[in-house]
């Protein structure tokens, strides 16, 4: 019996000249094993690392933002997917609509701000690409469809494999898909839940596009605290025992937290995490942990 099984390779591009690009959160969830510059204190069995947080948030929403109208058909398809084929909708629900052409299928949720792009036509064969064209490439398209420059976070350019396996015999890993992750942050601050991942094939062809990035309100948000690092770390500790924990290496990070409005925008209210790093037994592994902090975020 022969099986398939996928998975990803971390291509490491330089991330310093991308604007947006938040240096100071984790790629992953929780905490990073060893801070490059660690400023910590050991408080009642937590030893945090407020680096994350030395500098308080400052700016305001940018002028440019996504526009709703991105969301619009004509948009979506010549914008994102880049086509002049005319587009048939298939189904229609609430505010989800699926659209297909005779190449491409499309399905957006103006809504929840979430877009899907499916090519009809598979890769063709493998030929060499360079990771950082193709991650140019993906963030022209975001930001032609209109993502501005000042929406974009950290950008990470992976692979995905392909690897057969017969009889239990794993045949040699082939690449599947390169994909670009381009995550959303405001102010160097990234937004939780929301972000783009744009695949190419093989042979550099757009293939696939998911989306999370609903458009933001020009008011109501909560960007700011007037907390001290010290008031913080407290309020850390404390949302850390109510979880259960007791001691442990604590990261805190800046984060932004969307909430729907009733004008169907979204608005961001900031609060810090408290990463802890995971844990490895000898008969398991604990994954990194994050716990959210309120910090009574002011406009």
């Amino acid at each position: 019996m022969k099986t398939h099984l996928l998975f990803r390779f971390l291509t490491v591009l330089p991330l310093a000249a991308l604007p947006g690009c938040d240096s100071s959160e984790p790629l992953q969830s929780g905490a990073p094993a060893e801070p490059a510059a660690q400023v910590a204190r050991a408080t009642v069995g937590f030893i945090f690392d407020s680096t994350g947080i030395a500098t308080p948030p400052t700016g305001g929403i940018p002028t440019t933002l996504l526009p709703r109208t991105a969301f619009d058909d004509a948009m979506l398809q010549r914008g994102l997917v880049g086509t002049t084929e005319p587009f048939t909708v298939t189904e229609d629900l609430g505010t989800r609509r699926d659209l297909e052409s005779q190449g491409w299928k499309l399905e957006r949720d103006p809504s929840e701000g979430q877009v899907l792009v499916l090519n009809k036509v598979p890769s063709g064969p493998a030929t060499p690409q360079e990771p950082a064209i193709l991650q140019r490439t993906a963030l022209a398209r975001l930001q032609r469809w209109g993502i501005p420059t000042a929406e974009l976070g950290p950008v990470r350019q992976v692979k995905s494999f392909l690897q057969s396996e017969e009889n239990g015999v794993l045949g040699a890993p082939e690449v599947h898909r390169h994909k670009t992750f381009v995550m959303r942050a405001i102010n160097g601050i990234r937004v939780e839940g929301h972000r783009a991942v744009v695949s190419h094939g093989v042979d550099g062809s757009f293939q696939r596009a998911l989306i999370s990035w609903p458009a933001l309100a020009r008011t109501g948000h909560l960007l700011r605290t007037r907390l001290t690092t010290a008031e913080i770390e407290q309020r850390a500790r404390e949302a850390l025992w109510a979880e259960g924990e007791t001691a442990g290496n604590v990261y805190l990070y800046w984060k932004y937290v969307p909430t729907q409005l009733s004008t169907g925008e979204w608005a961001l209210t900031l609060q810090v995490a408290a990463a802890m790093p995971s844990v490895t037994g000898t008969t398991s592994t604990e994954e990194p942990r994050v716990i959210d902090v309120d910090v009574s975020a002011v406009p």
